[in-house]
């Protein structure tokens, strides 16, 4: 029953899709039309729409629908997100103890990264890594290694949509330079960012991926520019890619 002020198309979209957990993962046309009270007519696109999108499928045999890959690919993405800051939190804790600077966990969310977790270090000079701060992906080291990191029909998405707002004098300011500097990356998969995002900052970042591939967030170490050495750059490249690698092979053994 749709409720008032409700969107009857999105409402009637999870209708089909939580009749169909709840009746084994299949039904008819004509049993999805007479439950949920839709419209012949009006089912007739709406399914054909989540079968082009793979939430749902057709069973050439039965011609029955049922849930597709795209819906539980979604649930998959949940399980990810939920178990990486398990994952990552012990990460975060070797690589500040490597390093004896702040690191930090971003969850990928689109067109930016966010904080999620933080380790912070007892320095007089530090960075504080309070959660819950968004970074568009051109300015932060995390968000370029997670562009990096993306498909290239993806990344070219990106850069054709994406409007560039200076954070420093330093911040990418097209997307010709943006691609430059990707280009930078290491084939460790490590990013450097100088004082693009915040003066006098020096970030390095690695993605996370997926078994697929695909970039779920990044690990990152910040240092104030005036602590930053060559040495220092080594070990926390070689920090991040041990860190990137064990949380990946972790998240791989859950799945």
């Amino acid at each position: 029953m749709i409720k008032k002020n409700a969107v009857k198309s999105a409402d009637r979209v999870l209708d089909v899709l939580e009749l169909l957990c709840r009746r084994g993962n299949a039904a008819s046309h004509a049993e999805l039309s007479r439950s949920l009270g839709i419209p012949k007519s009006s089912l007739t696109g709406l399914v054909r729409n989540l079968v082009s999108r793979s939430y749902l499928e057709k069973d050439p045999d039965t011609a029955c629908y049922k849930l597709g890959t795209a819906f539980f690919g979604l649930i998959q993405q949940g399980k990810h997100v939920r178990d990486i800051l398990e994952i990552a939190r012990p990460q975060l804790a070797f690589l500040t103890d490597k390093t004896q600077e702040a690191s930090a966990f971003y969850l990928f969310r689109g067109d930016h990264v966010e904080r999620v977790l933080g380790e912070e270090v007892n320095q007089n000079l530090s960075y504080r890594m309070t959660p819950h701060v968004k970074f568009p992906l051109y300015s932060a080291a995390a968000g370029k290694a997670v562009l990096s990191a993306l498909p290239m029909e993806e990344k070219e998405a990106y850069l054709k949509q994406v409007e560039f707002k200076a954070m420093t004098a330093q911040t990418a300011k097209s997307a010709s330079e943006l691609r430059e500097r990707l280009k930078t990356i290491g084939s460790d998969r490590v990013l450097i960012s100088n004082g693009e995002n915040t003066i006098g900052v020096i970030a390095l970042a690695i993605a996370v991926l997926r078994e697929d591939g695909y970039p779920i967030g990044a690990l990152s170490i910040v240092v104030p520019q005036v602590r930053y050495s060559k040495e220092l750059e080594l070990t926390c490249q070689t920090s991040l890619v041990l860190a990137a690698q064990r949380t990946e092979h972790e998240l791989l053994l859950k799945y």
